[in-house]
């Protein structure tokens, strides 16, 4: 009895919406297609009128002119004029000149490599050997060894002595009196002024 009344139901549901899909969707769905049949005729009419026009005069007319009026003319120009000339330029000016310039750079560092050595080099080797060195020698022959390390040894060793006295003088004028009078006079004084104060406070607090 409940499937009846639920199959009844459905069936009034349907009759209420079947008009209205009708009248609503199925004009819709028409236009729809003769919008999508008019889009196509109208690229069909520009893909035959228009472009396919276009595309022919591309190929038969332009692509030829542009490649006998341009293209090829500029390829005959730089495989005739063009490349020969560069590669002239390059051999008979460029690289002339760069290994000019190479030479005169080479020679030049060897000249100034020749001034630097017998300028610079040489004179400071023989001074270093014909000055310096005997200078040296008759330094340290003459004067370091026979005078200047003894006479700075003995300093030295008198330093060294002094040090050693300086610091027994002070040990036994200086520090041990501070220690027999830190112990024999200060830690007792220190005691006993405590043991004061423990009685006034004793007797102040009880």
């Amino acid at each position: 009895m409940e499937q009846r009344q639920q199959r009844g139901g459905d069936g009034c549901l349907v009759a209420v919406v079947r008009p209205v899909v009708v009248a609503v969707v199925v004009p819709l769905r028409l236009l729809w297609e003769l919008v999508v049949l008019v889009a196509r005729g109208i690229g069909w009419l520009c893909d035959k009128v228009l472009l396919w026009p276009l595309r022919m005069l591309w190929r038969y007319l332009l692509e030829p002119l542009l490649r006998w009026l341009v293209v090829i003319p500029l390829r005959w120009l730089w495989r005739w004029v063009l490349r020969p000339a560069l590669e002239g330029l390059w051999r008979y000016v460029l690289a002339p000149i760069g290994r000019g310039v190479r030479a005169v750079a080479v020679g030049f560092g060897r000249v100034v490599a020749w001034l630097a050595y017998y300028l610079v080099a040489v004179p400071v080797r023989a001074v270093w050997r014909w000055v310096l060195v005997p200078l040296g020698k008759a330094f340290h022959y003459g004067l370091w060894r026979p005078v200047l390390f003894p006479v700075l040894r003995a300093l030295w060793l008198a330093f060294v002595w002094a040090w050693r006295i300086g610091g027994r003088i002070w040990r036994f004028t200086v520090v041990r009196p501070c220690r027999w009078v830190r112990r024999e006079v200060w830690w007792p004084v220190k005691a006993e002024i405590r043991r004061v104060a423990r009685e006034v406070r004793r007797a102040l607090l009880g």
